[in-house]
């Protein structure tokens, strides 16, 4: 659990454990009353809970300082202290609320969750104070004027830069790697211990193979030295599974199986540069309609790019989505033909346009209800903060105790 989720929660716990401290019984500790109604710690616990949760889901950093969590919490209390302002307005108009759906509701959420009893009831002050708050914030915006067609159609102008879509290509890859030298220095020194080990086994088939090509290492350069031990590597695999093999033999055997296995992938860059050409003159030998198929099947067999057991397949690459060398290529190939190998992030790679769609601005028609319930919610949000503000105004708003004490 993140240190801030527990400093907010935790912060809360405390103070009202504080309070139960004094007096021996569990009780919820008042911070502000809003006219004659309190908050209380609970309150700003359980909305403490469920702002994190919300601040998760988008991916927003929660607060990790004590200013920031002194900030938090201050927040939670305002947006209470309005909520609390907005139900009272609505008992006063006395709004109606549909009380047998929000009863239905909240039964089938609850069974959804498996909440137990003490959690239903919580659950269910929170949708009521819910439905209260969208009752009365719907009286005011009944009261004015409703969104004009042409007021959508002046917004959707005002901001048709807003509905541009850039070009996008739906888009395979394979890529290849290039083995590193450190790693192909640790399988060398890795395939030269196994040969060494060899030498001496107990198994005159595994001992052989080694000492048989022991004066032939010896005389090679590096290059040779390489090939020769990737020999012996496989010359001990062969031997694996073999009837009346030892343990150790056995174990040995294995080892080099795992070996020969891991250089049989081992490729340099220029080793990889060849290998995708001539899966590019491969694949434009066949007719253009059957290339992407072609293409993909050879992703999930070779590629050590993303997505390769999908057969490479990318989806819809835009701007600003993939790294600025597959969007370059990606944007400026025709379709189905495979680009020459390029470099992407340490890996030679090449890919294949299956689909694309050139930029465009949005059409009204495309927008409009989006448009809508965008202006919908604006104004929604509008309406609720010209009601606080009036309602603070004649509300009698009094701290009990103030947050900052709570946090030092």
């Amino acid at each position: 659990m993140p240190r801030c989720l527990i400093l907010l929660l935790l912060v809360c716990a405390l103070c009202g454990a504080e309070a139960a401290a004094s007096s021996g019984t569990v009780v919820d500790r008042p911070v502000r009353f809003v006219n004659d109604r309190i908050v209380t710690i609970g309150d700003i616990r359980t909305r403490n809970g469920m702002r994190i949760e919300m601040w998760r889901r988008a991916a927003r950093v929660l607060p990790d300082s004590r200013e920031g969590l002194l900030r938090f919490n201050r927040e939670t209390l305002e947006e209470l202290t309005d909520e609390e302002l907005l139900v009272q307005k609505a008992e006063e108009l006395q709004v109606a609320i549909d009380r047998d759906r929000l009863s239905s509701d909240v039964i089938a959420e609850a069974r959804e969750r498996g909440l137990a009893l003490r959690e239903i009831a919580v659950l269910r002050r929170i949708r009521d104070r819910e439905a209260k708050v969208d009752a009365v914030l719907g009286w005011f915006e009944s009261r004015a004027a409703s969104i004009s067609p042409s007021e959508l159609q002046h917004t959707y102008d005002r901001r048709k830069a807003d509905f541009a879509r850039p070009p996008r290509a739906r888009t395979l890859l394979i890529a290849l790697r290039p083995t590193g030298d450190d790693e192909r220095r640790e399988l060398v020194k890795a395939m030269a211990g196994l040969m060494r080990a060899a030498q001496t086994d107990k198994d005159p088939a595994l001992a052989a193979a080694a000492a048989g090509r022991l004066d032939a290492f010896l005389a090679a350069d590096m290059a040779g030295q390489e090939g020769i031990l990737a020999e012996v590597a496989s010359a001990l695999a062969a031997q694996a599974g073999r009837e009346g093999l030892g343990k150790e033999s056995a174990s040995l055997a294995a080892r080099a199986g795992e070996l020969a296995t891991r250089w049989s992938g081992v490729r340099s860059r220029a080793t990889c540069e060849t290998l995708l050409d001539q899966l590019r003159a491969e694949l434009l030998q066949l007719p253009a309609e059957q290339r992407a198929a072609a293409f993909a099947q050879r992703a999930q067999a070779i590629s050590q790019g993303p997505h390769a057991a999908d057969g490479g397949m990318l989806g819809w690459v835009e701007p600003k989505t993939y790294g600025a060398e597959i969007e370059e290529q990606a944007l400026a190939m025709p379709l189905n033909e495979p680009s020459a190998p390029f470099s992407s992030g340490g890996a030679l790679a090449i890919v294949l346009v299956s689909e694309r769609e050139e930029g465009r601005t949005q059409s009204f028609s495309e927008v409009s209800a989006a448009l809508q319930a965008a202006l919908d919610r604006e104004r929604r949000a509008e309406v609720r903060h010209r009601v606080t503000t009036v309602l603070r105004s004649q509300s009698s708003i009094r701290d009990v105790v103030d947050l900052d004490s709570l946090l030092r």
